[in-house]
């Protein structure tokens, strides 16, 4: 009982710590100073805003969009926000290759940020118009989503077979018998401490606690997904859970499209650590996956 209690004083006294730090916390990224961190690699950055069903989506291009490239969509998970990639939209390869855009989702970053929106669906069907207006038919799309933006860009390829070409999924959280909760996310639901806990936890929060449920409704639909899927998993990642997710896609999504990769001794948060890895595998797939 008393390490119960020294466990809990310690978690609260970190998400003070956490919540202290303000705009970190948060995960938000001014307009101003996206395109000052952006101008620093010599990058004009450019931040637009689309309208779905009266919500406010912000999503951020790492240059103005060329029409005579491919295009990579870039989804958060939970969590998050579209700075969460910087380190690729940053990069001087993949702004030579590709026109680069990343998205706040709905409830995160500048996108209705502080409120819920745990349906997978809502989240997917909110990008989508994003999706298909940048898509150009004689260039490749590739989807990439981390954690709990894995399945929305899965369900994306779904619902806009004619603007994906493919999708890379960063240890995505699709299993739904194997959602983990944590005592420290409890902070966020119960009155007492929901107060010192930042508005970005909360919303994330109550997005895990709908997860199970919305993963569940898609099982029978991977099977359906029609282009190429590539997942990588850390083989030792403690928030997604490795084993059970591994085995749930390679037994839902239809083989002839599925390709998995083993970050071996990696965590959850590998993409931020291995990027350059990331990024020679994300341009084979782009070649690949060039039309003629």
């Amino acid at each position: 009982m008393i390490k119960k209690t020294l466990f809990l004083l310690l978690v609260c006294l970190l998400i003070l710590l956490i919540y202290a730090c303000g705009a970190w916390a948060s995960f938000r990224t001014s307009d101003r100073k996206v395109k000052k961190r952006f101008a620093r690699y010599g990058l004009q950055a450019e931040i637009h805003y689309e309208a779905y069903q009266g919500y406010a989506l912000r999503h951020i291009h790492s240059k103005a969009f060329n029409p005579d490239l491919p295009t990579l969509f870039f989804i958060h998970g939970a969590q998050g926000s579209s700075d969460n990639f910087d380190v690729y939209l940053t990069d001087s390869i993949l702004n030579q290759h590709a026109n680069l855009i990343s998205f706040d989702r709905l409830g995160y970053g500048y996108s209705e940020f502080g409120f819920s929106y745990p349906e997978i669906d809502l989240q997917a069907q909110s990008l989508l118009p994003i999706v298909k207006k940048y898509h150009n038919p004689s260039l490749p799309s590739l989807l990439i989503g981390l954690s709990y933006g894995g399945p929305i860009a899965a369900k994306i390829s779904l619902e806009a077979t004619a603007s994906c070409d493919g999708v890379i999924l960063l240890a995505p959280a699709l299993d739904p018998e194997a959602e983990r909760y944590f005592t420290a996310g409890r902070l966020a639901e119960y009155k007492l401490t929901k107060w010192m806990v930042p508005q970005s936890f909360i919303v994330a929060q109550k997005e895990k606690r709908a997860h199970a449920a919305s993963l569940a409704q898609l099982v029978d639909e991977w099977k359906d997904i029609e282009v190429p899927v590539l997942m990588l998993h850390g083989s030792k990642d403690k928030i997604v859970p490795f084993k059970p997710n591994v085995e749930f896609a390679k037994k839902y999504f239809n083989k002839d499209y599925f390709e998995f990769i083993e970050v071996a001794d990696a965590g959850h948060l590998f993409p931020m650590r291995q990027e350059q890895m990331l990024i020679e595998l994300i341009l084979e797939k782009l070649k690949a996956l060039k039309k003629e």
